[in-house]
């Protein structure tokens, strides 16, 4: 039985957690419909698009993890859409799905050779969609997992310097485009070699990984805090001034001043030092010349605080 058959009949699948949503992108008002009944009744968060100009600007808001995208739609085909999909990186991954009216191989072939990942005829089983839309979740979970695990720290489970860098061109972006202001912080610890000497290297593995935790509660969601190397933390503060962000990193410092971690029947405090960069939309400096500001001022931090406490003893 075709989709329009079957409205009575129920035929669900469990959608794979944590899916994004389905953009269904299709200029027939009854056929869109009840292809969204099917996939909510399913389980699945659904947007829609009534041709393929307003489909590409809806996968660019929403993200969606599969596209359902007719093939003759006005403004822009399907087969433009899924060019356009291809050619914009936030869209990487997406699992397209062409749907026809036509059996025809030759259309197919177009489809894919134009980025689609599947081809399915309208008059398709609701079973056959379903199986086919699970199996696009399937591979997007996949790809975010393995996507994940390149941009991780594995000891941390903080961002990698790869993908923190990855995060600041973005961000620069963001903020020239819409006029607000970012923070990079540098973080480094102080005298983290005496306590590899002292302790031993799992003493200061259980430092570092205590810093990670304190830095990742103290931030918010949107900031981006990463290992950038050893017993080195970068943070970019997303829309903050420096003022802000001095006002969170000085919290820290007294926090883990004030606050021992236990290793081994010892009760450890560590301390580190930052250094702050603020991009302003007026001028926003590359990555590298942001860091460079940033490590600037945290070696001029730790320096100071060499010779401060070379002077109490």
């Amino acid at each position: 039985m075709s989709l329009i058959e079957r409205k009575s009949k129920k035929n669900k699948v469990v959608p794979v957690q944590d899916c994004g949503p389905i953009l269904i992108v299709e200029d027939e008002p009854a056929f869109e419909r009840i292809l969204r009944k099917r996939l909510e009744s399913s389980g699945y968060q659904v947007i829609s698009a009534s041709d393929g100009e307003e489909g590409l600007e809806k996968a660019k808001q929403h993200s969606p993890d599969v596209i359902l995208s007719d093939w003759m739609m006005p403004k822009m085909t399907g087969l433009e859409l899924c060019a356009a999909i291809r050619a914009c990186p936030e869209l990487e991954g997406a699992y397209v799905i062409m749907l026809s009216n036509k059996a025809d191989s030759d259309e197919r072939v177009m489809g894919i050779n134009q980025g689609a990942d599947d081809y399915l005829m309208k008059t398709c089983d609701v079973g056959e969609l379903l199986a086919r839309i699970g199996a696009g979740v399937r591979i997007r979970k996949l790809q975010k997992e393995l996507l994940l695990r390149s941009q991780i720290d594995g000891m941390t489970e903080l961002y990698n310097r790869t993908f923190f860098f990855h995060r600041i061109e973005e961000e620069l972006r963001r903020a020239g485009r819409y006029e607000h202001k970012t923070t990079l912080c540098m973080v480094d610890l102080n005298d983290f070699k005496l306590i590899n000497d002292d302790y031993g290297h799992l003493a200061g593995d259980a430092a570092i990984l205590r810093v990670a935790e304190v830095l990742r509660l103290n931030c918010r969601e949107t900031d981006i805090v990463a290992r950038y190397g050893g017993d080195e933390f970068a943070i970019l503060f997303t829309e903050s001034d420096e003022e802000t962000a001095r006002l969170v990193m000085q919290r820290i410092e007294e926090q883990l001043m004030s606050e021992s971690f236990a290793f081994e029947g010892l009760d450890l405090c560590v301390n580190l030092s930052f250094g702050l960069a603020e991009a302003s939309p007026e001028a926003i400096p590359s990555p590298d010349e942001l860091v460079a500001e940033a490590d600037e001022r945290l070696y001029e931090m730790k320096k100071l605080k060499k010779s401060r406490a070379s002077a109490k003893s």
